[in-house]
């Protein structure tokens, strides 16, 4: 007959067994997920930068062509 302390010594190594597996299962799910994480932070970190450029230039621009036809620059 198995005793209290036996009982704890199989239930924690199929917890620990049983940790592994998941960790294992819950890695390679994650995986792609990772990649397509890192791929859309460098793709946001590209737009904004770009946006930011591109806005400002603009607004410049649109500066000094009001400044030159003499429009009010509100």
């Amino acid at each position: 007959m198995l005793t209290k302390n036996d009982l704890k010594q199989i239930a924690s190594v199929v917890d620990e067994r049983l940790e592994v597996k998941l960790e294992e299962k819950l890695e390679s799910k994650l995986k792609p997920i990772k990649k397509d994480l890192r791929y859309i932070k460098k793709t946001v970190s590209i737009i904004v930068k770009n946006y930011d450029e591109a806005d400002v230039k603009l607004d410049r621009r649109v500066g000094r062509i009001k400044g030159h036809l003499g429009l009010a620059s509100q």
